[in-house]
């Protein structure tokens, strides 16, 4: 299932094709989310192929909600171990290095042609 978090505490947004292809399961998701103490407001985006919990996080921590979306099938198991963060992590640093040296060698290269002209 492809998908997409996006978590702040007392809101969590997931976008997924569940949503999308499946309009009575994102409504029996809905239902049930409600019923938990500490959800607050549950809204289904078929459009955006989403769906948005506003929760207390007093009431309802994240790994009780995360586990409830997983049981519903809104969402797929989260990974809980640091090797796929450090993994993350790399990815993006280099990311951000090979961004820094291609705008680098981009404006080495105007210099000189700068100069040259």
């Amino acid at each position: 299932m492809s998908q997409y978090i996006h978590h702040v505490p007392g809101r969590i947004r997931v976008r997924s094709n569940a949503f999308r292809c499946y309009g009575e399961k994102a409504e029996t998701a809905r239902r049930q989310l409600l019923a938990m103490d500490g959800v607050r407001h549950v809204e289904i985006k078929p459009r955006a192929a989403s769906i948005i919990v506003q929760y207390d996080p007093e009431s309802l921590s994240r790994p009780e909600l995360f586990g409830m979306l997983e049981e519903l099938g809104c969402m797929a198991a989260t990974r809980r171990d640091s090797t796929h963060v450090r993994k993350i992590g790399e990815t993006f640093g280099k990311a951000l290095v090979g961004a820094v040296m291609q705008k680098a060698v981009e404006q080495s290269a105007r210099t000189l042609v700068g100069v040259l002209v």
